[in-house]
């Protein structure tokens, strides 16, 4: 009966393969720009064109002309799972991050679209096994972890959600501005899993892939009562992403456990509301509020994420002006994961665990048409331990670079 719900439980786990690898919800991201990882916080922000998924409406704040913005990020990821009687099994491959931004602003109305990083996150590599390869090989032989682990073994996972947006911008008056954008979500998650000599199975391989794609749309409001205020508003809809699995090795033991190549498994990316707040406490010197709520609970998730509640962000920023070419930022957000402890399970690669994220940047703005942006963000990480006696661990710090080019 051990060996049999094991079974199970392997092959729950091979059907998830590798989901998101970044802070944020549990699927969606907001690390999507450079300015981002200078303060963490942009949902009230009004200056440089990465706003355009973060406070599309804002726009309208923004000088006449035609932006461009290219961003690039370093993000260090070291994640580990500890089984009982395993050494600790991680893994510390880095990803490299891109964004793309593009505005063109009028006295009334503005266009925008965007290419980034919306969920996902790269590439992990567990050279010597993680908690998922563990656990398959116990089940399949029927020996503790400790025997499992013994046998050499690998896990490689990748995970990419792209998201294209377009979308206008509309003033409505000075105080009141308005957005509606479109957003096309292409996603794929592979994953490999390898182990050499195993008894009866000898060195086995299994290697998936899952792909979906979707639209949703993008709403925005912005408000600005006075020259020290302004209030940014963004609702995300849901995205309706239908998996296909494609099984590229493995295909006889993971027909054994019900999974075929061709099976299509739910997996949206859930609505989101991003607020945010800014207040101009003197005239170089601007702090923000911000607060962003992931709607999970009502998302159709056929995976072990289902039945999770809701997550949120919460965040503080300030930004300071020496002259009109240097600006430094600092920025907090603390990230809250409502998921049970066993559900981490889901997803040993990267466990989902609640944070704290500090974050140091700045920008040079040369000259009235280009701004360079730096920034760097570290994440401390809540341990956990499930029912199993698994303990999961991550430690992530970040630097990113953009440039934006203003023409008039």
């Amino acid at each position: 009966m051990k060996k049999h719900f094991a079974t199970i439980q392997i092959a729950t786990m091979l059907g998830l393969i590798a989901t998101p690898l970044f802070a944020g919800g549990i699927v969606n991201k907001q690390n999507m720009s450079a300015d981002y990882f200078r303060t963490l916080n942009r949902q009230a922000a009004t200056d440089y064109a990465d706003i355009a998924v973060y406070n599309p409406a804002g726009i309208m704040k923004m000088e006449t002309g035609k932006y461009l913005k290219l961003d690039v990020q370093y993000i260090a990821k070291d994640y580990s799972n500890t089984l009982p009687g395993t050494d600790e099994l991680d893994q510390d491959k880095a990803s490299i991050v891109p964004g793309f931004f593009a505005i063109h602003k009028e006295d009334k109305w503005a266009g925008y679209m965007a290419a980034t990083l919306v969920g996902g996150g790269g590439t992990i590599d567990y050279s010597d096994g993680n908690a998922r390869s563990v656990i398959a090989i116990s089940g399949l032989l029927g020996v503790p972890f400790s025997v499992a682990n013994s046998f050499p073994q690998q896990v490689d996972a990748e995970s990419i959600y792209i998201g294209y947006t377009i979308g206008m911008a509309y003033a409505v008056n000075e105080m009141v501005s308005l957005s509606a954008g479109l957003r096309y979500v292409d996603a794929y998650k592979e994953y490999t899993l390898s182990a050499q000599g195993l008894p009866v199975f000898g060195n086995a391989v299994t290697e998936l892939k899952d792909e979906a794609d979707g639209w949703g749309g993008i709403f925005g409001i912005n408000i600005a009562p006075n020259d020290k205020w302004n209030i940014g508003i963004r609702y995300e809809m849901e995205t309706k992403l239908d998996f296909e699995l494609d099984v590229r090795q493995g295909a006889q033991l993971l027909s054994l456990m019900g999974y075929n190549d061709g099976r299509k498994e739910r997996e949206d990316l859930p609505a989101l509301l991003g607020t945010g707040v800014s207040y101009k406490i003197l005239d170089n010197l601007k702090v923000d509020a911000n607060f962003i709520y992931y709607l999970e609970s009502s998302a159709n998730w056929e995976t072990g994420f289902d039945g999770a509640g809701d997550s949120y962000d919460a965040g503080l920023a300030a930004e300071y002006r020496f002259n009109s070419e240097w600006m430094v930022s600092i920025g907090y957000l603390y990230s809250d994961l409502d998921i049970d402890v066993d559900q981490l399970l889901s997803l040993p690669e990267e466990p989902k665990l609640d944070a704290n994220t500090f974050s140091i940047g700045g920008v040079w703005s040369p000259t009235d048409t280009l701004d360079f942006t730096l920034g760097a963000a570290t994440t401390l990480y809540d341990d956990a331990t499930d029912s199993l006696g698994i303990e999961y661990e991550k430690d992530v710090w970040a630097l990113s670079c953009g440039v934006q080019w203003k023409f008039m």
